[in-house]
Formats: C-alpha cells, structure tokens, sequence
C-alpha cells in the first residue's frame, strides 16, 4: 500500500491562507502602533506648547521682580525719597508692571518718628488729614494703635483709587508676617490671596513685597533696613498679563498656590482656553484629568505652580485617519500577496519541466560562448579541476599575455603555476580554493612572469562547474593583463597616501583642539568649585589639604590641555628662561613611576647650568617620551638583566661636523651648548629602523601611533635645537637634546607669591555670559566671594538683550569667547555699541593669542584662560575694577 504525500495544490491553498492570515494580524499591529505614534506627537507637541508658555510666565515674572529691584536702587542710593520723585521713577516702571494695581513705600518707623512721619506726609498730602490707620473686622478705619515700629503705606502710585491703603500700618495687617519674612530674608516675597482694603467687592490680590537696605552689599553691620516696596495686584490681572502677551488658542491653564494651606485659595486663577468660556468653576481633581502637564512656578518664596491641559477639540483636530489607511494598506498588501502565491503556484508545474530543458540549451551556449571569447583581450581558460589541473581548452590570447601558445599549456610543456610570480602563488592557490569551496566565483590579481621575462600584473577571474550532486569538475575563467591600470593606481595610491597622511595631521589638530577646549570647561568647574570649597573652611580645616591637590591636579591637567592647544594651532607657548636640571628633578617622580617594572633610573646632571629659553611644557613632553621610549626597548629586550636608563644634563662645546650629523640642527652654528642625553641599554636600532624612527605613524611597538619622536622632532626645532641619535643593535641607544643658551643671564621665573590672607571685596553688579551651565556656576559662586552681585545668561543674545534693558546697570562683563549663535567677539561688539567703555574680562578654553590685540585691548579689556584659579580671576578683576 502506498501513501502519498498532500499533493502541491492543496499545499499552494493553505500557504494561501496562512498569508492571508498574516495579513489581518499584520494590520491589527499596524493600527495599534501608528495610532500609539500619532498620539505621542500629539502628547509632544502639546508638552512643548505648555512648556514655551511656562516659560513665558516665568519670564514676565521675572520682570515684576526686576522692576521692584531697580525701584529699590533709588531707596539705596537716597533714603529720601520725595513723593514726586517717588511717583515719576514708579511711572518709568509702568511699562515693566503691566498689570499692577498699585505701587507702595512703606517705611519702616519707629515709635519715637511716628508723629514726624504723619506731619510730614500731610505736607505732601495736603487735602488728607495724613495719620496712621487701622482696620477692624468691619473694614472701619480707626487710628492705629501705639507700637514699638509701623509700616505704614506712605506713598501709593496711583493714587486714585487707592486712597484706602494711604497710611495703613501694615503691622496691624494681614500681610504683617509676610513683610517680617521679607524683612528676615532679604529677598523678595509674594502674600498668600489676601483681601485689598482699596477693595470694595469680594475681589483678591497678592502683594510683592520687596525689602530695601540701605547700605546693601557692605558690610552686614553697615546695614539699615529702610523699608519695603510693594506692588500690589489682583491675581487675575497679575496672570492674565502674563498670557495676554503671546495668547495661546489651545491651553487651559490653572495656576495654584501649593504652600497655602486654605483650600479654598490654593487655586490662584484659572484660565481656559481661548474661544472657550470661563464655565463652572473647575478643581485641581478635575483638571488633573486625562492629559495634562504640570510645572513648578515659584515666586516670591511661594510654591507656585501651574497645571496645562489641551483643549478637548484640538485633540479631535490633531487626530488623523493615517492609522485606518495604513491598516488598510497591509490588508491590500496582503491580498495582492496572496494572490501573486495563487499564481506562483499554478505556474511551478509549468517551470519545472521548462527548466531541465532550459538547462540543456545553457550548456549549449556555454560551449558556443568558448569560441567567442578567442575574440576578447587576454586568455579565456577551461580546466580539469584535479591535482595537475589540466588544461582543456585555452584561447589563442594565452601567447601575447604569457608568450607561451595554447598547445604548449594543453600539452604539459607549460604550466599556470610556471607564469605565477612565486610571491603570489600561495595566495592565489588559497583565493581560488577557498572561492571554490565556497562555490563563489574567484576573482583574484596577481603577478606573472611571461616568457619574455618582462614581469606583468593579471586579473583573473573564474568560477567554477559542478555536478548534479555538488562536486567540481570544471574550473574557467578569463584573465586580463592589467599591468597598464595597475601602475596607474600604485601612483594613485601613493599620492592617496600623501595626502591622508596630511589629513591624519590635520585631524589630530583638531581633535587635540577640541578635546583640550571641552577639557578646560570641565577644569574651570573641578578647579573653581574646588577653591570655593577651600574658601568656605575654616582655618585649618583637614580637608583643606586635599582640595588643594585637586587644585594642583586640575592645574597640571590644564598644562597639558595647554600643551594640546598648542599642537591643534589653538594655543600659544610660554617662553621663558627654564634650568632643564630643575626641569628632570620635577619629572622624576613620574618618570619612576612610568617605568617602575622595566629598568632603574641612573641620574648624572649638572647644577647652576645656564638658562635656555624654551616652553617647560614642551620640555616635559620630550623627557617623558624619550625615557618611555627607553623603557619600552629595555622591555623589548628581556636579555634577564636590570634595564638601566641613564639621564645626563650639562654643557658641552659642539662642533660644526657634529651638528652635521644631527637629525635636526644641522644649520646651526658651533658653540656652547646646553645638552640633555637620555641612554639605554635595549634592543638598539638597525640603521634602516633609525631611518624611520621620527617619520609620523611609524611605530616597531604592538600599541602605539608613532606620533611621539614626531612630536619630539617637532618640538626641537621650534626651539631651534639639534637633537643627535646613535643607536647599536643588541647595545641600546642614545639620544642627546642641544638647545642654546639664553645670550645674557636671565632671571629663572621666580614662585607665584602667596595668595594673600585678606579677601578682597569690590561691590559692583557683573554680568556673567557663559554657555556650559557647571563653569557659569563656578563663575557666579567666585564672583560672590568677592562681594560682587553677579547676573548670569547662557548666550550672546540675552547677554544683548539684559544690557540693553539695564542701561548702566553693569560694571562689568565677563564673557566667554566660544558659545553657539553669537559668539564672544559678536557679543563684545553689540555690548560695545550700547556702551563703548563698557568694561570686559574674555573668558576661553583656547589660549589668549592675539585676541585682545585684535579685539582693540586697553584697560577696559582683558583676558583669562581656563581653568583659572579664584586668585588669577582676583587680579584679573583688580585690574579691570581698579
């Protein structure tokens, strides 16, 4: 009995159904993820919405807070303040209190001044009967009674309409512990919803109240309270301005008082959005539902906070049908699939039996394309693939290409492996065994040498036939002379090579600028915070000792990130008279500890050695890899005995045929010279090695760019030295640096001085323009410690915008050269023309170069470079604020 298998068509039926199946489940997750998407944008797009109104809000706020501080300035400067001169500075103000009820002086006035106020009040209001007032419960005024201190409302601006608060003893008031907050904290603070005594309806306000010292900025003791200014608004007013400026048609907002403990006032004001009505009034509950986006809006020490919900027919707006589409296309898509299958499978039958046919004829053409190829350029093949691979036809292009005829390789008299360069014949084998193993089609190039002798590149590709069950029996192809194409692109490689080798250089500038600039940011943060850490200790402090080696640590990064800069073309050298003794006694610590597993260090250097002028930086630099270099043969090595490093300073007279066999230094002239060697006894250097050594990326070391005696090389002769190597195989090498002396005695640089004991304090308003947040903290909290009063921006454009609306405000700027948008040297320009003589301290990553030069220094400007100490930043300041 025989049993049959389904048959094709049933199985062409159900991989039908098995489509359409994936089909519907493939549009189901279709729907479900583009709905998900569409309704994250939409939650995106309406989360940025809220966000930039937030924002907004806090901006306006913030100009409430502004305003009332330059009122305050006028208190400071003179405690006698007119009610005119009151009135016209409160009128310059209109336009930044937008929304204000009214604007107050409320002095402070103690028991013993009460009756000189009150007479000197009704001088300035003549029709009032001017005293100090109270209120009871009935909102009756009456004579406020005898206290140790009043703050009474003696000036109101405007008066009309607010006749009702002139003289009110704030004392008695329900915002008295508010003011003694105020009055404590120094800083602005902002009332609880309170009812207004100018008032007559159920309507609340808040008031802003400002503390004003006279004296602020000295010393604590130096200090007298005057009093406080008030603004006072109703609270829609307050926050409707805030959205009137830039209406937004899709937000419903409600602004909440979370540090109010009545719930009946949490909710400050509610805003629907706009083209809808106010309605019923809503619950924090209720707002919370569905999508929402809530933000903190702290002012005046409240916990303020506002709540954004989407308006319901914006959402049904942002809605589109691409979900039901998309779907709708995979359910088509699928169809269309199961309908090709359908045909596919109807068709296989018909193929199948078309295909032993068609095969027979592609064998035809195969043999038939043989003939056609004694036309082409170069030798078309076709062998036996065994042991001898032997030659079963070969095209009469086999003569010019290898000067031996077809006959002679059909014959045995030559063979393919005779033509191939003895260099590339295992590589060849390997190619083609490998491709054909593979069954992939060989394609290799290689050198042969022709019976003529003239050696000749060949491209050669093949592939191979195989039997019914796998196995290879012919192997053909074709090979093309390509010796003309092929030193055509050896010369192109070589200028590639050129050229990439200068990109390399380029790229490292760059990347060694970039890197030392971001690296400086990160510096300014470690190395301010940590001297503000320092300050703020006591004397003796044990933790003072390790924020001075973070100090120390941060400050040897910074050189190095100097050393980077220079390189990138960033930076400028420091030149100065340096003892390359006193340089190696410095190093040495570190250079043991670099070296402390591969040899010993043997030191032979001179004391009192003449000055030279150089970069110590550069110096180190050349020490450090010398010596690992050293250590890295030593290692190399591994003869069984101590690797031994000898380091030797001093003078010596150098002739004019020694400095000829120098690497560098061959046109200087003969002399005295001061000389640093650094010996070893590693593996020495062959002469083709040492012909090679301060090539750029020429490396013998497993890890390694071989940028170090590049860098080395180049070094030296921007000091212009010479620098001699003698090096033995088996023996080790020498390497001694000549540098000339400084022409005259030159002091060596003496010890920075010590920071002195007393702090220096300066009262004065700087502005602060930085764009990394952690370095325009540092900057703000340094500035605090030396008394002055810092406002800081993160770009050019506000730095712009906050001078211009402070005209004056600023003694002085400090600006940091490199921010996106508008850089330092735009900001500079736009600040200069609102105040020419405006004074400024240039803040960069980079070296100074010529930037003050180019910039139009004077005394007005100056430059610091980071990291800066809080020192460095003091003397910078000193100088620009006398």
């Amino acid at each position: 009995m025989t049993v049959s298998g389904p048959s094709p068509f049933f199985s062409h039926r159900l991989l039908v159904v098995v489509v359409l199946l994936i089909g519907v489940a493939a549009a189901l997750v279709s729907y479900k993820l583009t709905r998900d998407a569409e309704n994250e944008r939409i939650e995106a797009e309406f989360t940025n919405r809220a966000a930039v109104r937030h924002a907004l809000t806090r901006e306006i706020l913030g100009h409430y807070e502004d305003a009332l501080s330059g009122l305050s300035a006028a208190f400071v400067v003179d405690d006698k303040i007119t009610r005119q001169e009151f009135a016209a500075i409160t009128r310059r103000l209109g336009e930044r209190l937008t929304g204000a009820q009214a604007v107050e002086w409320v002095p402070w006035v103690p028991r013993e001044d009460r009756a000189a106020v009150e007479g000197e009040m009704r001088s300035y209001y003549p029709r009032t009967s001017f005293a100090f007032i109270e209120y009871d419960a009935r909102g009756q005024s009456h004579p406020a009674q005898d206290r140790p201190y009043h703050y009474p409302i003696v000036y109101v601006q405007p008066l009309r309409g607010n006749e009702a608060a002139l003289g009110y003893d704030l004392v008695a008031g329900p915002t008295q512990a508010v003011l003694e907050r105020a009055r404590e904290t120094r800083q602005l603070t902002v009332s609880p919803q309170v009812h207004l005594v100018q008032e007559k309806s159920d309507q609340l306000g808040v008031v802003m109240i400002w503390p004003v010292y006279r004296g602020a900025g000295g010393p604590a003791a130096a200090e007298k309270f005057q009093g406080f200014l008030q603004c006072v608004f109703r609270v829609h007013a307050l926050l409707e301005t805030a959205h009137s400026r830039q209406p937004d048609t899709i937000l419903d907002m409600l602004f909440v008082d979370r540090s109010e403990t009545d719930p009946a006032r949490r909710i400050l004001y509610h805003r629907p959005a706009r083209g809808d009505s106010p309605g019923q009034p809503v619950t924090e509950v209720e707002f919370r539902r569905g999508i929402y986006r809530e933000f903190a809006l702290p002012f005046g020490q409240r916990d303020w906070h506002v709540i954004f919900r989407p308006r319901a027919s914006w959402l049904q707006a942002r809605a589109t049908p691409a979900p039901l589409v998309r779907a709708a296309g995979v359910m088509l898509l699928s169809a269309l699939a199961a309908g090709l299958l359908h045909l596919i499978g109807r068709r296989t039958e018909t193929i199948r039996h078309e295909v032993n046919e068609r095969t027979m004829e592609l064998a035809e053409s195969r043999r038939q394309f043989a003939n056609m190829v004694h036309a082409l350029p170069g030798m078309a093949y076709r062998c036996s693939y065994d042991d001898q691979l032997t030659v079963l036809f070969l095209s009469e292009g086999a003569r010019e290409l290898t000067g031996w005829t077809a006959e002679e390789f059909i014959n045995g008299v030559a063979h393919f492996r005779d033509c191939i360069h003895p260099d590339d014949l295992e590589r060849v084998r390997e190619a083609t065994r490998t491709a054909l193993q593979e069954q992939k089609d060989v394609e290799v190039e290689y050198r042969i040498r022709p019976k003529t002798g003239q050696e000749k590149w060949v491209l050669s590709r093949g592939r191979g036939v195989y039997t019914a069950d796998g196995a290879l029996s012919i192997f053909e192809g074709l090979a093309i002379d390509i010796t003309a194409q092929k030193k055509a692109e050896l010369a192109r490689l070589e200028l590639e090579r050129k050229l990439l080798e200068g990109q390399k250089l380029e790229s490292l500038g760059l990347l060694a600028g970039g890197i030392a600039h971001d690296f400086n940011n990160l510096l300014s943060s470690v190395l301010g915070n940590a001297s503000i850490a320092r300050l703020a200790l006591p004397g003796g402090h044990p933790a003072d000792v390790q924020l001075r080696s973070i100090e120390a640590a941060s400050l040897r990064a910074a050189e190095l990130c100097r050393q980077m800069l220079a390189y990138a073309g960033k930076g400028r050298f420091v030149i100065e008279p340096t003892d390359i003794t006193v340089l190696v006694e410095d190093l040495l610590p570190l250079l043991k500890i670099s070296i402390a597993h591969h040899a010993t260090v043997n030191l032979n250097l001179a004391r009192s050695l003449p000055a030279v002028l150089a970069d110590a930086t550069q110096l180190r630099q050349i020490v450090m890899n010398l010596v690992l270099n050293a250590a890295d043969a030593i290692q190399a090595a591994a003869r069984g005995e101590a690797g031994e490093i000898a380091l030797a300073t001093g003078v010596m007279h150098v002739d004019q045929a020694l400095l000829g066999s120098c690497v560098a230094g061959a046109g200087l002239t003969r002399g005295d010279y001061v000389f640093l060697e650094v010996r070893d006894n590693g593996t020495g250097m062959t002469p083709e090695v040492l012909g090679k050594i301060f090539d750029p990326f020429f490396t013998t070391k497993f890890a390694g760019r071989g940028l170090g005696l590049a860098a080395v090389l180049g070094i030296v002769r921007g000091h212009q030295g010479a620098l001699r190597v003698e090096s033995t195989p088996g023996v080790g090498s020498t390497f001694r640096l000549l540098l000339p002396p400084a022409r005259k005695a030159l002091p060596l640089p003496k010890p920075a001085p010590a920071p002195s004991t007393t702090r220096w304090h300066q009262p004065g308003n700087v502005l602060v323009v930085e764009d990394e947040d952690h370095v325009r903290f540092v900057l703000v909290e340094m500035m605090k410690t030396f008394g002055l009063t810092p406002t800081s921006v993160g770009d050019g454009h506000a730095a712009t915008a906050m001078f211009r609306d402070h005209p004056g405000g600023f003694d002085l700027v400090v600006l940091d050269m490199l921010m996106p948008g508008m850089n330092g040297e735009q900001t500079l320009t736009a600040l200069r023309a609102l105040q020419p003589d405006v004074r400024v301290l240039l803040v960069s990553g980079y070296s100074e170069g010529d930037v003050l030069g180019r910039l139009g220094g004077g005394r007005a400007l100056a430059f610091l470079a980071k990291p800066f100490t809080r020192e460095a930043l003091e003397r910078k300041l000193r100088d620009l604020l006398g």
